[in-house]
């Protein structure tokens, strides 16, 4: 049972890389919307484009609700990994499986949305080269 104990040390490090990996889309996505406003709202895009921006800040929504999603699984994904260090510590080997379980699970659902938000940035990508064939 004491082997299981160095389990979670594997995790341990993959989880606040990919939160960061995570903060860095939020960051850059946040800009962009920031980016899309201004030319919407001051430069007064007119109708035709509008709503092809409005589809993309549509997208772009979706996108913040599925990073603000996978940072927060992989902030409990981090809290149940170190339960599981310290039950471990305590001695309390069967909490301490149950812990790492959940922060395995977790962290893939984390990971699964963050494949499903890089599905909506292609979708959002292909979105803005619309107009490159038009051109």
């Amino acid at each position: 049972m004491l082997d299981q104990f160095w389990y979670p040390l594997f995790l341990f490090p993959a989880i606040p890389l990919m939160m960061t990996t995570f903060g860095n889309r939020y960051a850059s996505l946040s800009a962009l919307i920031r980016k899309m406003h201004d030319e919407i709202v001051i430069q007064n895009i007119e109708s035709p484009n509008r709503s092809r921006f409005l589809d993309e800040l549509k997208i772009l929504n979706q996108r913040m609700t599925l990073v603000r999603l996978m940072q927060t699984l992989s902030a409990i994904s981090f809290i149940f990994n170190l339960l599981t260090i310290f039950f471990g510590y305590l001695k309390l080997f069967d909490i301490s499986v149950i812990c790492f379980g959940l922060a395995v699970i977790i962290f893939t659902t984390a990971i699964i949305t963050f494949i499903i938000e890089i599905q909506l940035s292609v979708k959002a990508l292909k979105k803005h080269l619309e107009d490159l064939k038009e051109i």
